[in-house]
């Protein structure tokens, strides 16, 4: 009977906690890349992610505190918002010194890249304050092992203890 429960349950339980970390780090991996290598070649001279104000204000925390489509318009006509009287932009502009963001001429989809890695840098900020995203595979996996063994311990220790 035990060999029957583990063989039935083993490839199925193996399958899903090996596509869980794999779907994961398949995720991460495609959001970050292209925005992080834009940013790093297109704002990163005037901006920072969580080390402070440069030209620009840190954006540490940026897609949290800002609206999509506001930060979409931002990085691709930071004039017109200006022009608009944009509250928001004012005063970014004043707390940069009178100094506007000029215009990076980015396609929409490289925007969008952008805003996916600045969101990518909080969901990292976010687990570092709880479960490290790198040890979440190692606790499903330590759990379901727990189970399975405890089914296990459970099928073959059927037996009846008398306590008197």
């Amino acid at each position: 009977m035990t060999t029957a429960f583990s063989k039935r349950w083993r490839f199925p339980v193996l399958g899903i906690v090996a596509s869980v970390v794999w779907w994961g780090s398949f995720e991460y991996s495609r959001a970050a890349t292209p925005g992080q290598e834009i940013f790093e070649n297109q704002c990163a001279a005037c901006h920072t992610i969580g080390k402070g104000k440069l030209v620009g204000p840190d954006l540490a925390g940026v897609t949290a505190r800002r609206e999509e489509g506001w930060l979409k318009r931002q990085i691709d006509d930071p004039e017109g918002l200006i022009e608009e009287n944009d509250p928001i932009a004012l005063q970014l502009l004043k707390e940069s010194d009178d100094v506007p963001m000029m215009s990076l001429d980015l396609e929409d989809a490289e925007i969008m890249a952008v805003i996916g890695y600045l969101k990518s840098t909080e969901q990292q900020a976010v687990v570092t304050i709880g479960l490290p995203s790198q040890y979440v595979p190692t606790v499903i996996i330590g759990v379901v092992v727990v189970v399975v063994l405890t089914l296990i311990g459970l099928r073959v220790g059927n037996k009846k203890v008398d306590l008197s």
